[in-house]
């Protein structure tokens, strides 16, 4: 159901409730626009309208189609107005795989779109989609000058640096996470009013997040006075309460602090354990608006172990009948009162962009755009000039790039503004309607870092020198700030990358030699054939033996971009040939000389194996070298090196000396096998004459092998599988462990054995899985089942991810990072690999969890009753 609320005798409260619509499926965000409001209600997005005046809607269109319907709590939802005249929605969670069951359908335009695991934005009138940095998992969020936040469960407040629709204009690039957060670390505390209750679900009661939804940054001046920081919420419904946090700028971002006026409880904290605060916003009077869902259970039914929902069961539903919305405001300043904005003449409208209060300058903006009202162009023109408010200014220029009214003159005016929002937005918009590069390009000095990573994202609309030599400018000045670098890398072109390179490698390594690498492989990327001999010619000239690091690791680069784009060195011009082969030779030379610095060593491994004519021989210098006396990082680099090659003779290499390898070392041999079916069969063989002992597997790479060598009686031979399919069974088996006496030091030792690599604990580990944190209050009963049968129920989130690559490697770990351009996974030990999507030859997300089944292998039930007291007493 929808419902319309009015206020009707202007008091500040609703007195007359209407039931505008119903029969809806699930319906979790509304946003009034046009006519009529949007409505979430996977899977589809709505436009509902009364056209009769009675409150009801008597209108129902299907605006787009095909969203994740799934658990409720992880659907499409969020509907916010963004600066730009688009509408954002949060994605819920992890939309699923691509291909054409996971689209979504424009049903104006006929067009289908994939969003995957990625938030949206959208144009109700024209049909558009467009997909966004995400997801976040209820709310998606933006202040006043146009910076966007998410949510997820344990992280109550992230910010998206940077855009998908610049990240994905550079197929070419990865780049880092898109979004940083804020409020950290992960499950960070919370201060309720209520005391703990026994609960049978998955998260704690240990005072942390594990509910984040609907972040909210105040827009309006009511509650707060504004100053250098603003003022962030965040709901926590599981522990009854809103969380305010401060937020500074930082650089392209920020950082938090707590109010200290609120160490003792949180903002808005309740000692009612009904009281579900699950949607904050700033109303339309300045005042706080707070949603209390108020129900008895908060939790999924899905997320409660089986004996949680016996026991739960009678109270499902308790509280679906009720709720409240709660207004809070300042006891010792007189209440405001809105006036009807739909009322106002155009003139009054642009006067209304003066507002305190960001819901009243955007619908202002809104309902002048979507009005088409001409007659607000003079006036807007004059707030945009001539106004001494920056969010009056800010709105003007919106409005007037909304009507197509924005002349080049007036935003080149806006690029010298005062205000660095103000500024940062111009640029934004000078991205799309260009302008006087020269101009533009002034920026680059800005003294406001964002102002900066938005010229740097920019730029790439530009063909012109002025613009490349900006974008050289801001890479150069970057200071290893991996956002700025990335917004530029993201602007490359095939018509800039030749100039900024060259700017680049001109300025005496003060850009760092990762952005000279980076910025090589952009420019072979980009098929600049008529540079690489000029590039050739740079990176191989000077150095020797012991100064050549930054040589091997361009020249490296080089060779792989050339590679990936299919052309061959025969093709280049002699005289590269020849600056190639020589450096090679220096490199051999580095190799297999003991006198060179480790560094440069490892450099050097990476040009072996180039020359056709002498691949016998690098492999054999390779297989002398990967010996106990060779540095430690040498060994690893002739391993990572091998790992990128398709040869079945790599296998013969990794393996030939494997009694004298480090730990360490067999570990990353064993991934490097396990990534291809020839080489896992050599691995095979070495199981099967016992050269390498199955113990040493860990169970997700047994189970890896296994899908490898798709389950065939060989495999299983090999790897002694005792795990039984049957997970009751197994639970069965293991049921004693549950009546014994368990020694949490002894725990700890199979912990670090077995769980290591996934989770972390008292700041050892590897956070892969779920936060440890987050299952203080699940029982020894609990806990096992969870251990010994991992697919019970699995969060999506943690899903098992493969990614076959082109080039036939196979890479598997939970999807981490999704972008326009690329795909991040992360896999045991916090191992990330980063695959580019134009490698990407197929992709499978499993319903499976990323924890394998089998990890009882040679354990006793004394040994789990150790495990789950050790986990048991840590995460109390």
């Amino acid at each position: 159901r929808v419902r319309f609320l009015e206020d009707t005798d202007q008091d500040g409260r609703f007195d007359k409730s209407t039931l505008f619509s119903e029969d809806l499926s699930f319906p979790n965000g509304v946003l009034a626009w046009n006519r009529g409001v949007l409505v979430t209600a996977a899977p589809e997005i709505i436009y509902l309208e009364d056209s009769t005046g009675d409150g009801k809607a008597d209108i129902r269109r299907v605006l787009y189609a095909g969203f994740l319907e799934g658990n409720q709590q992880l659907r499409v939802n969020g509907l916010r107005r963004g600066l730009d005249n688009w509408i954002y929605c949060a994605s819920g969670s992890h939309h699923g795989g691509y291909g054409k069951d996971n689209q979504i359908t424009s049903r104006l335009t006929g067009e289908k779109h994939q969003i995957g695991s990625r938030d949206f934005r959208l144009r109700p009138d024209t049909g558009a989609v467009d997909p966004q940095s995400g997801p976040s998992q209820f709310g998606r969020t933006r202040d006043d000058w146009g910076n966007w936040f998410g949510v997820q469960n344990s992280h109550p407040l992230w910010h998206y640096v940077l855009a998908d629709h610049h990240i994905r204009r550079n197929p070419h690039f990865a780049p880092p996470d898109p979004k940083r957060q804020i409020v950290t670390p992960a499950n960070p505390k919370v201060y309720p009013a209520s005391t703990l209750q026994k609960r049978y679900h998955s998260f704690d009661q240990s005072g942390r997040f594990t509910s984040a939804c609907s972040p909210m940054i105040y827009r309006d001046d009511l509650l707060f006075d504004r100053g250098p920081e603003q003022h962030a919420f965040t709901c926590e419904p599981f522990h009854n309460l809103v969380q305010h946090n401060l937020i500074a700028d930082d650089g392209v971002s920020f950082r938090f602090r707590r109010d200290p006026a609120e160490q003792q409880f949180d903002f808005f904290a309740s000692r009612d354990h009904w009281c579900r605060p699950v949607m904050a916003r700033t109303g339309p009077d300045g005042a706080l608006w707070i949603v209390d869902m108020y129900r008895y259970i908060i939790e999924h039914p899905e997320f409660l172990p089986e004996a949680g929902q016996e026991e739960l069961r009678p109270w499902f539903r308790s509280g679906h009948d009720r709720g409240r919305i709660y207004r809070v405001v300042r006891s010792d300043r007189p209440a405001r009162t809105g006036s009807r904005l739909a009322d106002l003449s155009a003139e009054d409208l642009v006067a209304a962009l003066e507002s305190s209060n960001g819901w009243q300058r955007d619908t202002a903006q809104q309902l002048l755009v979507n009005g088409k009202q001409e007659a607000a162009i003079g006036p807007l023109q004059a707030l945009a000039g001539g106004s001494k408010q920056p969010l009056a200014r800010l709105h003007a220029l919106w409005t007037l790039e909304g009507l197509n009214a924005l002349s080049a003159d007036a935003l080149e005016a806006a690029l010298l503004d005062p205000h660095p929002g103000v500024r940062r937005n111009a640029v934004r918009i000078a991205g799309q309607q260009l302008v006087d590069a020269n101009k533009l390009a002034r920026l680059a000095d800005d003294l406001d870092p964002k102002v900066r990573l938005e010229l740097a994202s920019a730029l790439g609309a530009y063909d012109d020198p002025a613009a490349s030599a900006a974008l050289a400018k801001l890479l150069i000045g970057a200071g290893g700030d991996r956002y700025l670098s990335a917004a530029a890398m993201s602007s490359l072109t095939p018509r800039n990358v030749p100039h900024v390179l060259t700017a680049v490698i001109r300025s005496d390594g003060r850009a760092g030699e990762s952005v000279s690498s980076e910025l090589i492989g952009q420019a072979i990327a980009m098929g600049e054939k008529q540079t690489i001999g000029g590039i050739i010619e740079i990176v191989c000239s000077g150095g020797n033996q012991q100064s050549s690091k930054a040589q091997f690791d361009a020249l490296a680069r080089l060779l792989d971009g050339l590679a990936s784009r299919k052309w061959p060195t025969a093709e280049l011009p002699a005289a590269a040939r020849d600056e190639i082969a020589a450096t090679i030779q220096q490199a051999r030379s580095a190799a297999n000389n003991s006198s060179v610095a480790e560094d440069v060593r490892a450099a050097s491994i990476q040009l072996l194996g180039r020359e056709d004519e002498r691949l016998r021989d690098d492999f054999k210098l390779m297989q002398a070298i990967l010996v106990p006396q060779s540095p430690a990082g040498v060994q690893q680099a002739i391993v990572a090196h091998l790992a990128r090659r398709s040869e079945p003779t790599v296998a013969d290499v990794l393996l030939s000396e494997w009694p004298s390898h480090s730990p360490e070392l067999r570990g990353q041999i064993l991934d490097v096998l396990s990534s291809r079916a020839s080489w896992a069969e050599s691995l095979r063989q070495s199981l099967e004459a016992g050269t390498i002992s199955v113990s040493e597997l860990s169970a997700p790479l047994r189970e890896r092998l296994l899908q490898i060598g798709k389950n065939s009686p060989q495999w299983r031979e090999a790897l002694e599988a005792k795990a039984s399919t049957n997970r009751a069974e197994v639970l069965r088996q293991f049921q004693p462990a549950l009546q014994l006496e368990g020694d949490a030091a002894r725990g700890a030792v199979l912990f670090r054995k077995l769980c290591h690599g996934c989770h972390r604990v008292n700041d050892e580990g590897h956070e892969v899985g779920p936060q440890l944190a987050s299952i203080t209050n699940k029982s020894k009963e609990a806990l096992l089942a969870s251990i010994l049968d991992p697919n019970a129920a699995v969060d999506a989130k943690f899903f098992s991810c493969s990614v076959v690559t082109v080039d036939g490697r196979v890479v598997t770990g939970r999807l981490e990072t999704e972008t326009g351009s690329s795909i991040t996974l992360m896999a045991a030990e916090g191992k990330r690999e980063t695959i580019l999507r134009r490698d990407i030859d197929e992709l499978q997300v499993s319903a499976k969890s990323l924890m394998p089944e089998g990890l009882e292998q040679g354990l006793e039930p004394q040994d789990l009753a150790d495990l789950l007291q050790f986990v048991s007493e840590t995460i109390q």
